[in-house]
């Protein structure tokens, strides 16, 4: 008996740690070989089925006021009616729990610095910027100013966030482990309660996600290596390609407010550039971001509104498709819900108890980011831990931050003592010897939330437009229309208002550094004396053009845009998407649903591509042989359509070339590939037009022949990869769906990925499709993309929406990744009505509470 019983406990363990190994491999290498599923296979694996299908019949919920009714369409979306706002929203943390409960626990414990727990080391770097940004504390603080703050809106919140989380908690209580994910089942983990301030988290996830960035950085490491010229060479701040978005000239007051538009008063100070290097810093900063950029993806946006006046249907018609990450499970999530209170469908976070993106009766609205400049970095003169700031040396303060990290082997939690130094302007990122203090806008305690709430419940574009007021970060291109013909777009947020900003002199041009280069912090350059007033912000209101279209370019045209930003998107989709209103506009002379979702999927060209490979075509001359075969056809499909579709071989060609192009002139000029995202395509094209005028000011960055020696050798390269990729030489048969194909990701477990789909289009076309990657093995996967569709006529109570996924996160499930396969992938939408009796259901939840 006693060597029976040891066998079987060594045996036992044995089997433990097997499943401990696996989870280490899963969470060091996200990308796993696939066999590794059998692992999870519902029958014979380790992990089991969990919960596949919709929940049903009814339960008790005590201390909750009124009924709610969730009935479950054939698609598995959620329509939540109920008595009271309780019930409706204790019923949608309920539901929120039951399909996405292990992507809530991801979320939350991002911002917070928490994700070790939850994946081992793979999330400590992680956790060490979130806990240097400070980011718990802000969430703390922002939801207890939420519950003191004199406000209907914010009582109402409240309450809606007290019942979601009662509501998520109660899932909890009763799951059981069987019927856990399958990730918390691999882990050897169980889900901790929810919390308001979980919440939060929600919302400060989204922060980091678009608001977050080291642009400033990578810009003072170019300017090392080349000085301050590089800055008006490559026209990196001024921007003049890009397209705005509005005219300075249409702006009106932002509404309950006294406004003129102006220069915002500012002042100056004669600056002697210093520049210390940022690489270390650089580099950590890029190992502790991998995890917000299985989210983020392209933190890229589309949306646009067409004035009534201008619609067949005579009412404004919005549409909305911000570019994600596209994630198994998908980011968003589809619902409808209807209280006394509020009566509203589209998307929202699981995690989160408000539709981000959608309409209400009245309303509907969608956001892009402003890609504003909400982050400032200050270097100081150190001597230890003693830093010099206006003549005086102050000792940094420290801050201690325990992270515990979770030992999938051992089943217990590892614990990191991690120290933060803090200057007056912010905490210190450390990195080998490299120090810089950060001020960003989303370490401070907001109330993003009772804005978001504030547009659920909205009645006007003037009651959202007010709703605003609430809104720090990341500021984004709001727009709105209301049924009764209004539309407006607003910028608005929280702007740091610098004081002292340096002025350097670069030939005969003043530049003013506005925080796109760190601020000498020892003598007190770039301090924030808090934001712009949100008076001094300007809007559209009603304005004197057809529509409004916003794609992540320069909001504003002139001097009334200054205090936004400077690291714009290139502007391809912006004039893609005009280029498509206006052929619209000018044969039917007015716009129809089905035209705005022809021009929301629009893949057919990019014109990115037919920039650049303009620019490349003419680098390369008449090379001979093969490669001129190929140049000439490439030609001929660029005079032609420049088609992208699926079936096409030269976009397989055109893409690989400007990919490895691209990259191979930014290691030129930065010295690596790392950061290139911050390279722009019209950076590019700004060095490549002056070197083939033979401007003198191109030739400090590449010697003269160097550029075409660069495309001619990428084009070989990109041949060689397609040969080896499609193993043929046959250039005709490397058919662009074979190697370019959506490529949604799990963050943990590859098998747990959506299916591969063939994807037309390129990275700048309105309906994009940039490759994570391209190489021989996999060749170009897209993984970000649009991570939902969304658009509705004001002139029915009905959204459409497009979803690149399903609504459960179990892979189980029927629901994992019906809407991806059903309608995103097939350029159709799934139509939501408002206020319309539940008829037809395949589920129904009735939740009783008292």
């Amino acid at each position: 008996m006693l060597v029976g019983g040891a066998s079987y406990m060594r045996l036992r363990a044995l089997g433990l740690i097997l499943v401990a190994l696996i989870s280490i491999v899963l969470l060091i290498a996200p990308i796993v070989y696939p066999i590794l599923i059998v692992f999870l296979d519902p029958f014979h694996g380790v992990a089991g089925s969990g919960l596949v299908g919709l929940p049903e019949g009814s339960i008790r919920a005590p201390g909750v006021p009124g009924e709610a009714v969730v009935y479950w369409d054939s698609a598995g979306v959620p329509h939540i009616i109920a008595s009271t706002d309780e019930a409706g929203f204790y019923a949608l943390g309920y539901i929120s729990a039951y399909l996405r409960l292990f992507q809530m626990d991801l979320f939350r414990r991002l911002p917070q610095g928490r994700l070790a727990e939850l994946v081992g080391s793979a999330g400590l770097d992680s956790d060490k910027l979130m806990r240097t940004l400070n980011l718990d504390d802000a969430i703390r603080d922002s939801w207890a100013k939420i519950k003191v703050l004199e406000d209907p809106d914010a009582e109402s919140i409240v309450k809606a966030i007290e019942y979601y989380v009662r509501g998520v908690n109660d899932f909890i209580s009763r799951v059981s482990i069987r019927d856990l994910p399958v990730e918390y089942r691999l882990l050897g983990l169980k889900p901790e309660p929810w919390s308001p301030e979980d919440v939060v988290a929600i919302q400060k996830l989204f922060t980091m996600m678009l608001a977050w960035d080291t642009d400033d950085l990578v810009l003072n490491e170019l300017v090392r290596r080349w000085g301050l010229d590089i800055i008006l060479d490559l026209d990196i701040v001024g921007r003049v390609k890009t397209t705005p978005q509005a005219s300075c000239n249409h702006a009106i007051p932002w509404p309950g407010y006294n406004y003129t538009i102006a220069l915002h008063s500012y002042s100056v100070i004669k600056s002697t550039p210093r520049f210390e290097s940022s690489q270390q810093t650089l580099g950590f900063i890029e190992r502790a971001s991998r995890w917000i950029n299985i989210v983020r993806g392209l933190g890229l946006s589309n949306n646009w509104i067409i004035g009534g006046a201008y619609t067949l249907s005579g009412k404004p018609i919005v549409a909305n498709d911000p570019h994600l990450a596209l994630t198994a499970p998908s980011l968003w999530m589809l619902i409808r819900i209807e209280t006394p209170s509020v009566k509203v469908a589209g998307v929202t976070v699981a995690g989160a108890p408000v539709v981000i993106i959608g309409r209400n009766e009245n309303i509907a609205w969608g956001f892009t980011n402003v890609m504003g400049d909400f982050v400032d970095f200050y270097y100081y003169k150190w001597s230890g831990d003693r830093y010099l700031y206006r003549g005086e040396w102050r000792d940094a303060t420290r801050r201690f931050e325990l992270i515990r990290v979770w030992d999938p082997v051992s089943r217990k939690y590892n614990i990191v003592n991690y120290t933060v130094l803090e200057t007056i302007h912010g905490p210190v990122l450390e990195s080998d010897g490299e120090r810089y203090a950060v001020a960003f806008t989303g370490s401070t305690p907001s109330l993003e939330l009772l804005f978001i709430w504030g547009i659920n419940r909205a009645q006007s574009v003037a009651d959202a437009l007010k709703a605003q007021r609430y809104f720090t970060a990341p500021v984004q291109n709001f727009v709105v229309a209301d049924t009764m013909g209004n539309i407006a777009y607003s910028p608005t947020g929280a702007f740091p208002q610098r004081l002292n900003m340096p002025v350097f002199k670069v030939g005969d041009v003043m530049l003013i550094n506005r925080g796109f280069l760190p601020y000498n912090g020892s003598i007190g350059e770039g301090e924030w004396l808090g934001v712009i007033e949100y008076s001094k912000l300007p809007i559209l209101l009603n304005p004197p053009t057809p529509y409004i279209v916003t794609a992540n370019s320069k909001p504003w045209d002139g001097d009334c845009g200054l205090h936004i930003g400077w690291n714009w998107a290139d502007r391809f989709r912006q004039d893609r998407i005009i280029q498509l209103l206006d052929e619209a506009l000018r044969i039917k002379g007015k716009v129809s649903i089905e035209d705005v979702m022809r021009i929301q999927t629009d893949a057919s060209t990019d014109l990115s591509l037919r920039v650049y490979l303009n620019l490349l075509l003419s680098l390369v001359g008449e090379p001979r042989g093969l490669e001129g075969e190929i140049v000439n056809n490439l030609r001929i499909w660029l005079r032609e359509e420049a088609s992208t579709s699926i079936d096409r071989w030269e976009p397989s060609i055109v893409l690989t070339w400007i990919w490895l192009f691209h990259r191979s002139l930014w290691s030129k000029i930065y010295g690596g590939e790392s950061n290139v995202g911050f390279f722009r395509l019209e950076h590019a094209e700004r060095l490549l037009e002056l070197y083939i005028k033979g401007d003198s000011r191109a030739y400090k960055y590449l010697a003269r022949g160097e550029a075409e020696n660069i495309a001619l050798n990428t084009l070989r390269e990109a041949l060689s990869i397609l040969r080896e990729y499609y193993k043929t030489g046959d250039y005709k048969k490397w058919i662009y769906g074979k190697i370019h194909y959506f490529n949604p990701q799990h963050p943990i477990v590859k098998g747990l990925s959506y299916t591969n789909i063939e994807a037309p289009g390129g990275p700048y076309s309105v309906n994009p499709a940039m490759p994570a990657i391209i190489d021989e093995v996999i060749g170009a996967p897209v993984r970000s993309g649009a991570s939902v569709r969304l658009v509705a006529d004001l002139s029915v109570k009905e959204i459409n929406v497009a979803l690149p996924g399903g609504n459960s996160g179990n892979p189980h499930s029927k629901y994992y990744q019906n809407h991806y396969q059903e309608y995103w992938a097939k350029n159709t939408y799934y139509k939501i009505v408002i206020g319309q009796e539940v008829k037809e259901y395949v589920s129904k939840l009735v939740i009783k509470g008292e």
